[in-house]
């Protein structure tokens, strides 16, 4: 999302580095740092005893570390010595000392901690989200939003996990003005802010038909003022004659309803792309009234879906909703890339297709045949998923809830 690139020699949270385990040498290093009160000299020394140490005595150095006065460029490379140990806790089934080492680097050092915040953060949220910590999530949106630019690409890691965990009031909050204060950014890409965008305008929406004045005069010209300060749009009178958003609430609010048919859905069909959209829309409705989910859930599984079928170079029958293994194969491979950011989305995408093919079902879509056929090609592809949740259990646990 961002044009800029990060600190020279910055290193992403995800892949995790391994290095020998010297048991012996381990102790007498942690001995060294027990009984001296000064540092060994220069960095690279420091770095050398770190690198000898197991876990625990990697997690007492960081501790004896963050409580000592240093020259401000030793703290420049800090965050891959945190970020490694953090890791490695994770990977033992021992996050909550993870999560503890980071409370502490930013009790003990909150010029280090906000010098990487969007990293460190990225762990928090993750572990409070689930947790529903609303003061943890608040405290974190402000960092973000007080320098969004440098954080961006973070941000928008937020959103995801806050629609996931159905957390309207953090999604509307962080969208809404990390949009309005990025919108004019030559440092991002226009596809970022158009997703900070559409982020923003589906809360906007969300709250108008939740309103318990929905449909009356006065919440009607708050919603119309809300979209136009999110700049829905750019010349012409802001109003509800506009057909798309129209059609938009009263499907979310179940006041449309309409008999879908096979045919509604092939690419030959002159309006098939507005039914695709409508239908779509549908699903996030039902995902709410069916599954319980909180709308801006519904709004990320429509991201996940839309994507998805966007995507798709070949449809048999010219059927706009098709699925294949290969298909399904490279779109969950774009979220679980190397140091990829984006992989709450990839875990939750096999659930969203799931979901998704059993409503098309449920509509007549689909027969018994292609769901059975759809359903065999997700759980084959959850073994791999489920490989990784396990090794990632603490970050994803909105996956127990939709099991």
């Amino acid at each position: 999302m961002s044009k800029r690139k990060g600190k020279k020699g910055k290193k992403k949270i995800k892949g995790k580095r391994e290095e020998p385990i010297v048991k012996a040498e381990e102790n007498e290093v942690r001995e060294e740092y027990g009984t001296t009160t000064g540092m060994p000299e220069g960095i690279d020394a420091w770095w050398a005893d770190f690198e000898k140490l197991e876990v625990d005595g990697k997690l007492d150095l960081l501790y004896n570390t963050f409580a000592r006065e240093e020259e401000e460029e030793f703290w420049e490379d800090l965050f891959d010595a945190v970020d490694n140990v953090v890791n490695i806790l994770a990977s033992k089934s021992r996050v909550e000392e993870g999560i503890k080492l980071l409370e502490t680097l930013k009790e003990q050092r909150p010029v280090q901690y906000m010098a990487d915040y969007q990293y460190y953060d990225y762990y928090l949220l993750h572990y409070y989200a689930p947790h529903g910590e609303k003061a943890r999530m608040n405290e974190i949106i402000k960092h973000f939003l007080g320098d969004p630019e440098k954080g961006v690409d973070h941000i928008a890691v937020a959103l995801d996990i806050f629609r996931l965990y159905g957390m309207a009031e953090e999604t509307s909050e962080l969208s809404r003005k990390a949009y309005k204060k990025l919108k004019k950014s030559e440092g991002i890409m226009s596809w970022g802010i158009d997703e900070l965008n559409q982020r923003a305008v589906f809360c906007a929406i969300r709250e108008y038909i939740t309103s318990p004045n929905y449909g009356e005069e006065e919440a009607e010209r708050a919603f119309l003022t809300d979209l136009k300060g999110l700049d829905v749009w750019e010349e012409e009178p802001a109003a509800l004659d506009d057909e798309q958003l129209q059609n938009t609430v009263k499907t979310l609010r179940g006041e449309i309803r309409r008999d879908w048919k096979r045919e509604d859905f092939l690419i030959s069909n002159p309006n098939y792309e507005d039914n695709v959209y409508l239908f779509v829309i549908e699903f996030i409705r039902h995902l709410h009234i069916e599954k319980s989910l909180e709308w801006v859930t519904g709004d990320l599984f429509f991201e996940l879906v839309m994507k998805y079928f966007g995507e798709i170079e070949e449809r048999s029958g010219g059927f706009y909703f098709s699925y294949s293994k290969e298909s399904l194969d490279a779109y969950l491979g774009s979220y679980f890339g190397f140091l990829s950011l984006n992989d709450a989305k990839g875990m939750a995408g096999l659930k969203a297709h799931e979901f998704f093919s059993s409503f098309m079902h449920q509509k007549g879509i689909i027969t018994d045949k292609e769901l059975r056929k759809i359903e065999r090609v997700i759980e084959e592809l959850n073994v791999p998923g489920r490989k990784f949740y396990e090794r990632n259990t603490w970050k994803y646990r909105f996956l127990e809830a939709w099991k």
